[in-house]
């Protein structure tokens, strides 16, 4: 027979599995995230009692031993004061808020997307691109990218990273 969980025991689990995704966000994202468009959580600052208010979350940022610090500010308050908030203190379910606030990146640090390429990209010059399957677009889109190697990307990327300041590697006299 299985044994009956209490409601409280299963808030508690979604509270350590929210707690866990938003570690592994973090991580993802270098150990440290500060928003810009600040996800809004409740936050009962008192404990449970006299105190739950809106909380516009600034920052997470991990330790070393995997220790969050969350840092924001009570929603309606002029001053926007900065504070720590308690993990325990955050609603159940609202940990995923600030998760999903976090955007994920599908690719590693040493690598930087520079193009897209869409149908809208066609139709700006001329094409109909509305029978024009996901296939066909992927494959358009690895030729333009062959095509954009071979002729100018070794090219502007060195202009650019000259005028960026970017400096070049010195060479190693061979003897």
């Amino acid at each position: 027979m299985e044994e009956k969980k209490s409601i409280y025991a299963c808030y508690e689990e979604l509270k350590q599995r929210e707690i866990n995704e938003l570690k592994a966000a973090i991580k993802m994202v270098g150990g440290e995230f500060v928003f810009k468009r600040k996800p809004i959580v409740m936050v009962n600052r008192d404990g449970c009692y006299p105190h739950p208010c809106d909380v516009c979350i600034t920052s997470v940022e991990m330790s070393d031993d995997d220790l969050l610090t969350i840092r924001g500010y009570e929603s309606g308050d002029d001053t926007e004061e900065i504070f720590d908030v308690d993990l325990d203190d955050i609603a159940y379910s609202h940990i995923s808020f600030i998760t999903e606030s976090i955007p994920v990146r599908t690719f590693s640090q040493e690598t930087f997307c520079i193009s897209r390429l869409s149908r809208e990209d066609l139709e700006n010059i001329g094409f109909d691109a509305s029978d024009v399957d996901d296939n066909t677009m992927q494959n358009l889109a690895e030729k333009l990218g062959e095509d954009y190697c071979e002729q100018l990307f070794w090219s502007s990327l060195e202009i650019l990273a000259e005028s960026f300041g970017i400096p070049k590697k010195e060479e190693e006299d061979e003897e």
